[in-house]
């Protein structure tokens, strides 16, 4: 193991004790391996605590989803079955007929590396069991990858676990846990790959370098974001190598280290940099460059599910996805922008870093030995200026100067660089910084443990892990214990078949809505609805989806005596020649007056096949 003595060199530990006499002691039974040991109560307890931050969907973890069921939990658990369906008929899940009918479109889900992974759980359990599992199997490695990275950079076990868990139960994650936006949640790579990275800077070697780049383009590929954030870490450690090779080269830099008794450090070979990096980048190419061409062309496709266009995305960073300052430190349930108040929406915007993080973090940036916990903060710093996004917004509005908004760093990467007029999160930055803080957290474990003694250090580690696990669960605007959506279609479902399906009604809210992707998983049929489509056009065009929509909108109770019946039976045998089989009506999504008249209307053009307290399901059938 090594030990780092500067922002990215190492020096080699103590030498190890010389080996047992085989002849004189019996063979270790332990199966671990001896360095593996140490670690092996870090690994349980992060196991225990994903396991409890998963406890509301255990007991039923194939029909309980995590994520409230207004966000966008169904349109993840429908990517983990689509991925699984695409993949197993042969075809990579890029294009889909499922949505959008009669359409379909070009879609990559953004949640397919998780889809992938969790395979074998959706061949035994089901989507909704590989969905949760994500989230249980990304909980634990966001624990474990921190604990990691600390624990090479401190040398400190106790440290190390304090960052395991202030950073798995970091707020943010916690928030998009609760939104149902599982690849958010896979940020145990990203410590990983810094790791990675550490760890050829200080013995550069080719496969080191290698499996560096793959790990990195591992980490890309759970969340673009995540990939970013390596890159700017990437940076700093360069950055951080070439000011320490500057002052190497300076004769009072040196007599300064020497007076300091600081170690001193041979200059970098910036050719091996150079072998090294292009390896490294070689390495994440092998893994990015085919999921993200296609991740490109199906978000630049006329046929486009999902698409990126600036003028949204900048629409969305400033009206939508602000980050109030107040919100990085404001404990309790202080959510600013207020979505629900605003946009009637379920999503919520946590971005706070907790006190418990924060204040310890930064008495360790200032007692971590050879000022190296001040390269920490400073990459903290900069994350954290980014996730405020473009402008400068406190208290709920945007701070006005001279008569215009406060422009802050985001804005000058959004101008000059093309990648970032397309984030529309910037309050997922956080993220990057968290990271940084939980690394300074255990600096300060492992300076107390260097100057007080290991049993100090422990007493400390247990009170700020576990008062950070707490204040992370109750007293910041993260919802704990996570809400759950119950994902078990009607067994009514599995009998449609031979033909598209239109669930009912349409005037709802759009992620709630697109809760009835949940029959898909049953009868495997395609929907009318695209993702996050307000009302698909066809509905408009058609007269007689259209008249339904009328009646939806309308404020009588009662049809007309005259009904425009040429229209609407064209329309009707028009959409029905297209493939149209089925419509379900939804009972308990329609006011009372509503679902009488589309009852009664329904009933008229449609033969009805069921009918119990929930839904009320229409066959099609051509003339």
């Amino acid at each position: 193991m090594v030990v780092p003595t500067g922002w990215w060199r190492a020096r080699d530990e103590e030498p190890a004790e010389e080996p047992y006499d085989t002849g004189s002691r019996p063979p270790d039974p332990s199966p671990l391996p001896a360095s593996l040991r140490p670690h092996l109560i870090p690994v349980v307890l992060f196991g225990l605590l994903a396991l409890l931050m998963c406890a509301p969907v255990l007991p039923a973890p194939t029909t309980l989803a995590i994520g409230h069921e207004g966000n966008d939990v169904w349109n993840h658990v429908w990517g983990y079955w689509w991925v699984a369906e695409e993949l197993s008929q042969g075809r990579l899940p890029v294009q889909t007929e499922q949505l959008a009918w009669p359409y379909g479109g070009s879609l990559w889900f953004i949640d397919t590396l998780n889809a992938v992974l969790t395979l074998p759980v959706q061949a035994i359990a089901g989507p909704v069991a590989a969905y949760n599992a994500s989230y249980l199997f990304n909980f634990f490695l966001c624990g474990v990858g921190a604990y990691a990275l600390a624990h090479q950079v401190t040398g400190s076990r106790s440290g190390a676990v304090v960052a395991g868990v202030a950073y798995m139960t970091t707020p943010h994650l916690l928030g998009q846990a609760y939104n149902g936006i599982s690849e958010t949640c896979s940020a145990g790579w990203l410590p990983l790959a810094i790791l990675a990275m550490r760890s050829t800077f200080a013995t550069p070697t080719v496969r080191r370098a290698a499996f560096a780049g793959a790990l990195t383009g591992i980490n890309a590929l759970a969340s673009w974001y995540y990939g970013l954030f390596a890159g700017f870490y990437l940076l700093a450690m360069l950055a951080g190598g070439l000011a320490r090779r500057t002052r190497a080269e300076t004769g009072r830099s040196r007599r300064r280290r020497r007076a300091r008794k600081e170690p001193t450090s041979v200059p970098i070979q910036w050719g091996t940099v150079a072998r090294l990096l292009a390896v490294g980048v070689g390495a994440t190419a092998l893994v990015v460059v085919g999921p993200f061409s296609a991740f490109v062309s199906t978000m630049g496709a006329d046929d486009a599910m999902v698409t990126r266009d600036p003028a949204f995305v900048w629409s969305t960073l400033i009206m939508h996805n602000m980050t109030d300052v107040h919100a990085l430190f404001m404990p309790g349930r202080f959510y600013s922008p207020d979505l629900k108040a605003v946009f009637n929406e379920d999503l919520i915007v946590v971005v706070a870093i907790g006190h418990l993080l924060l204040w310890p973090a930064l008495l360790g940036a200032f007692v971590a030995r050879n000022r190296l916990g001040l390269r920490w903060l400073w990459m903290a710093l900069g994350f954290l200026a980014l996730c405020l996004g473009p402008f400068l917004y406190i208290g709920g509005d945007y701070l006005l100067v001279s008569g215009g908004w406060v422009p802050l760093p985001f804005l000058a990467f959004y101008k000059a660089f093309p990648m970032f007029s397309r984030i529309s999160h910037a309050y997922r930055f956080v993220q990057g910084a968290t990271v940084a803080l939980c690394v300074l957290v255990a600096w300060l474990v492992a300076e107390l443990e260097q100057r007080r003694g290991a049993r100090v250090a422990l007493v400390v580690a247990l009170f700020l892990g576990g008062g950070r696990a707490v204040e992370s669960f109750v007293a910041t605007p993260a919802v704990f214990p996570l809400p759950v959506s119950e994902v078990d279609a009607h067994p009514v479902f599995s009998a449609l078949d031979d033909g598209a399906v239109l669930d009912l009604p349409v005037g709802v809210p759009v992620l709630a809505r697109s809760r009835y992707l949940a029959g898909q998983l049953v009868h495997g049929q395609p929907v009318v609805y695209g993702l996050n489509d307000p009302t698909p056009p066809l509905l408009y065009h058609n007269r007689y989806t259209a008249y339904l929509l009328e009646i939806e909108r309308t404020t009588v109770a009662l049809l007309p005596a005259r009904m425009p019946w040429l229209d609407i039976e064209l329309g009707r045998h028009h959409i029905v020649q297209e493939g149209l089989r089925w419509v379900v009506v939804h009972k308990a999504w329609y006011p009372e007056a509503r679902l009488r008249m589309t009852v009664e209307f329904l009933d008229l053009t449609a033969t009805a096949v069921f009918d119990d307290e929930e839904l009320r399901v229409y066959r099609l059938d051509p003339e």
